[in-house]
């Protein structure tokens, strides 16, 4: 599937309410539930998102915008988040994450045509990349910490579904 701007936003739209339904009003069990060590909880994770969503997304499309290659991203912590929200429960943190993103989904609406897409920036590790390429991520990146999330999940029954867990692969997935 090629990016587009319809159809990337179709999946950045639903990222916060998916967040929600899978994670409002559950236990710490859950919410501070790991794959091991090194690993991320699910709070940890929406920490992350949000933080990301506040300072990168929009900042670097902006800056793609108006500087294109001239200016390199600026490089994002990917663990401030939880120094951040540190102390947030869950409910008050996924409002934040679905308020940041509405603004940026809008602004985002305001700043870019299909015909900006293919206008380049500089990413310090990367070196050139497309405006496609960013909102790709975006959306990619939405998808890839869900999973994470629900892989952590998966993994606090790893014992507990028995024989089971040969047909269900994501317990023991690295």
């Amino acid at each position: 599937m090629e990016f587009s701007l319809e159809t990337g936003t179709e999946v950045l739209r639903g990222t916060p309410a998916a967040l929600r339904g899978l994670l409002s009003g559950l236990s710490d069990g859950w919410l501070g539930g790991d794959e091991g060590p090194d690993t991320w909880t699910p709070w940890m994770v929406v920490g992350h998102l949000t933080h990301i969503e506040e300072s990168d997304w929009i900042d670097r499309t902006k800056v793609i915008l108006e500087h294109g290659t001239d200016r390199p991203f600026d490089p994002v912590d990917r663990e401030a988040g939880f120094v951040r929200f540190k102390g947030w429960g869950i409910g008050t943190l996924l409002d934040r994450f679905a308020s940041v993103r509405a603004s940026n989904l809008e602004e985002l609406d305001d700043l870019v045509a299909a015909g900006d897409l293919d206008r380049r920036g500089l990413h310090p590790a990367f070196g050139e990349v497309t405006l496609r390429q960013l909102l790709a991520t975006w959306v990619v990146h939405d998808l890839n910490h869900t999973g994470q999330i629900v892989k952590a999940m998966s993994k606090q029954y790893r014992d507990a579904i028995g024989p089971w867990r040969e047909f269900l692969p994501i317990v023991d997935a690295p």
